[in-house]
């Protein structure tokens, strides 16, 4: 029976699955969490063989816990369970390792037999994300919306996320939302691998 852990940062959605999914003979839901980082813990307390992933939770990305996930013993197989296709957000996830890139309209027999299909080592894909992926030859400084531009600008200043909201008249959190959406579209794991990414590419 494989083992599953689901990090949403909606209760109903995770109360949903964990119903569904754990009607099933082959599946068991060990854990449930609501954000990254406690998804994350959970995940090396419960040894899951899969691990639903949201993208979009409160704080921190889905993705910025991805590679860590991965590097689990033993490790893991992740599919991004999502509403957003965004095309960064497939990109990153596919090219980090994510056993698949799924959106939430899916029907729940479609969702099964992708999550099937994750566990024998396939790579299920949302239409959506098959698309994404074929634009890859994109820049991804491209996908940054203006405010996320300037936001990475003044990272590569150096300035710290607090002295980019003083700069810019916004609070801390809307910097440290901007800087999460950014870091995700790149691919990049942070501040450091951002700067030399923009500095490498003139910005």
């Amino acid at each position: 029976m494989a083992r599953v852990l689901i990090i949403d940062d909606h209760p109903i959605v995770r109360e949903g699955l964990k119903t569904y999914l754990g009607q099933q003979d082959d599946l068991e839901v060990v854990a449930e969490a609501g954000s990254a980082r406690e998804g994350l813990d959970l995940a090396r307390t419960s040894h899951p063989d899969l691990v639903l992933l949201d993208v979009q939770l409160p704080g921190e990305s889905g993705l910025s816990i991805l590679s860590e996930l991965l590097a689990l013993k033993p490790k893991p197989r992740v599919l991004i369970l999502t509403s957003f296709a965004d095309d960064a957000y497939v990109r990153q996830a596919v090219r980090t390792g994510a056993s698949g890139y799924l959106l939430k309209h899916a029907g729940p027999p479609a969702l099964l037999d992708n999550i099937r299909a994750a566990l024998r080592g396939e790579l299920p894909l949302d239409p959506s994300a098959v698309r994404a992926l074929s634009r890859n030859d994109t820049d991804p400084l491209d996908d940054l919306t203006a405010r996320e531009t300037e936001v990475l600008s003044l990272i590569t200043q150096g300035l710290s996320n607090a002295g980019i909201a003083a700069q810019l008249g916004v609070t801390e959190k809307t910097i440290k939302t901007h800087a999460t959406s950014l870091f995700a579209k790149l691919g990049v794991s942070g501040r450091t691998q951002a700067a030399i990414y923009a500095k490498e590419r003139g910005l």
